[in-house]
């Protein structure tokens, strides 16, 4: 081999890693992006969830508030002793003539009766 002939191939060599790093770097790229991209999202979703947890803590703090307050009032509240007293139950006779004046109801039929259609001959 002659120098000339080494160095073409030492030529396409190196002009070959360059291509493959070029390549290897605009694949490496785009797989950074769609990492960051990810991970900006991620972040994003981080932050509304702590958001999130921040307003339920104080909603949750104002309800507990709310409910301590109406137990005070409860508690301060005059007791009120009503009595409730259920009707007594119908008699044995009343409960004959409801029974008595109570219709059963009709059951439709189910198909119509069949009739014949004389033919014509």
């Amino acid at each position: 081999m002659d120098v000339e002939t080494i160095g073409i191939a030492l030529g396409g060599v190196v002009a070959g890693g360059l291509v493959a790093a070029g390549i290897g770097s605009w694949w490496w790229g785009r797989q950074l992006k769609g990492a960051a991209f990810r991970n900006s999202k991620l972040d994003q979703a981080r932050q509304f969830a702590e958001q999130q947890g921040v307003q339920v803590k104080k909603q949750v703090e104002q309800l507990q508030k709310e409910i301590e307050q109406l137990r005070h009032q409860l508690a301060r509240a005059k007791p009120r002793h009503e009595v409730y007293t259920a009707p007594p139950p119908p008699s044995r006779q009343e409960l004959e003539d409801l029974l008595l004046r109570a219709e059963t109801p009709k059951q439709p039929e189910a198909f119509p009766d069949t009739q014949v259609i004389p033919r014509k001959r």
